[in-house]
């Protein structure tokens, strides 16, 4: 059903890729990933990235290796992005 949608939730998962074919940030962002994640595929990311490139964004796709927390890889990733992202941010100070 993922590979081929269709109907109502082709049209929804349209507005879901909107952020990055139809979107040009004016601050900086950054794309976070984690190999082997069982809920948001790596090739998401692929794609987003190369979206926003062609628009003129800069928008550094930062791999988080292979967390896992309580054995998903998901999770793992939702802490080590909120970790990195923290980062960047006081970074930015």
């Amino acid at each position: 059903m993922l590979a081929h949608p269709s109907g109502r939730l082709a049209a929804a998962l349209g507005i879901t890729d909107g952020v990055c074919t139809d979107w040009t940030p004016r601050a900086s962002i950054r794309l976070y990933f984690a190999e082997g994640d069982e809920q948001a595929v790596t090739a998401n990311t692929v794609r987003c990235h190369a979206a926003l490139r062609v628009r003129g964004v800069h928008a550094p796709a930062i791999d988080l290796g292979t967390p896992d927390y309580a054995g998903s890889r998901h999770l793992g990733s939702q802490q080590a992005g909120t970790a990195a992202v923290v980062r960047w941010f006081r970074s930015l100070r």
